[in-house]
């Protein structure tokens, strides 16, 4: 479990009881989510997890599935228990949030995915590449600084032998299996996780929801994190009033 590398940053006084998960995408780490959790801290304790291979953490010996990370994260959640969390997963790191959800929901009370993948029609390596060349392209400068600083730390061979995992992962399939509660957040002008499908994925659970920002693309939670934030903390104020 060294492979993971947690960052705990504990609620103020006189906030909510919600603690939130942060689960960052492929290539990228912790930082991805650094401008949110800044915010989400005021709502509730924040856990922000490197995973093994990213973030300067070690690489294991082999690739890691979906399912993989999912069992190394629940196995860290376990030890820190801290109870049901909100897990927040941004872009493959919505995977590992809806799986860890299906797998371990005694430790999950809400999902959050943003910018999710794998769209089912567009499930090629090459398909997912065009799209996030043409992301890149109109992403802010800084969150793009930020990308690049974590993709090398990351390399060129286990980005492509987790794009691998992610591109197996049936995220569509998967998703129907979710019995908590789901929000599907992306930015208004995403080319890697359009309308359509943020819109399916939450049609596909009993208790799902959409939402997008005014603007900003696939790295919204860096680019844009208060509006990424404010949706969340509602998310979490309907569980809270929800539970018994």
């Amino acid at each position: 479990m060294n492979q993971y590398r947690v960052f705990r940053m504990p609620r103020g006084a006189g906030t909510q009881q919600a603690t939130f998960l942060l689960l960052h995408g492929i290539g990228l780490s912790h930082r991805a989510f650094t401008r949110a959790a800044k915010l989400l801290v005021e709502h509730g304790d924040v856990i922000a997890i490197d995973l093994p291979g990213f973030g300067g953490t070690p690489r294991p010996d082999r690739p890691l599935s979906v399912r993989d990370y999912a069992h190394g994260v629940a196995a860290v959640l376990d030890r820190t228990q801290m109870g049901p969390m909100i897990a927040v997963g941004h872009s493959m790191g919505a995977q590992f949030a809806l799986e860890l959800a299906i797998t371990r929901p005694d430790l999950v009370s809400g999902v959050v995915m943003i910018g999710p993948v794998v769209d089912p029609r567009r499930r090629t390596l090459w398909q997912q590449g065009l799209r996030l060349l043409r992301d890149a392209a109109l992403e802010p400068l800084s969150t793009n600084l930020m990308v690049l600083f974590d993709y090398a730390r990351c390399g060129p061979v286990w980005f492509l032998a987790e794009t691998r995992a992610m591109l197996a992962y049936p995220t569509h399939e998967r998703i129907q299996r979710l019995t908590r509660p789901l929000l599907v957040l992306r930015g208004r002008n995403d080319p890697i996780a359009d309308q359509h499908w943020a819109t399916w994925l939450a049609t596909q659970v009993s208790d799902g929801h959409t939402r997008r920002t005014s603007r900003y693309r696939h790295n919204v939670v860096h680019s844009s994190p208060t509006e990424t934030v404010q949706p969340i903390v509602r998310f979490a104020d309907t569980l809270t009033s929800a539970a018994p």
